[in-house]
């Protein structure tokens, strides 16, 4: 079965903005894992930065969620 991972995009390319994120949370003491990471990409055809992650609920998805990324899917938002 495969593993199953939360989506959030941002239109761009927004990888160093993931790196920079990731720093912050490494200075704090949150590794790269405790963060929620599990890769991200940038996707030319679509211009936009896709990002996968762990959980919904994950450090970095808090981070980022506050700097305009968004969440497709069928879950609304909570704010």
């Amino acid at each position: 079965m495969a593993d199953i991972y939360h989506v959030m995009i941002k239109p761009g390319d927004a990888m160093a903005e993931v790196d920079r994120a990731l720093q912050a949370l490494k200075a704090r003491g949150v590794s790269r894992e405790e963060a929620g990471f599990h890769k991200y990409m940038f996707v030319t055809q679509a211009r936009q930065t896709v990002l996968m992650l762990t959980s919904r609920e994950s450090p970095l998805a808090a981070d980022l969620r506050g700097r305009g990324w968004m969440e497709p899917g069928d879950q609304p938002l909570k704010t």
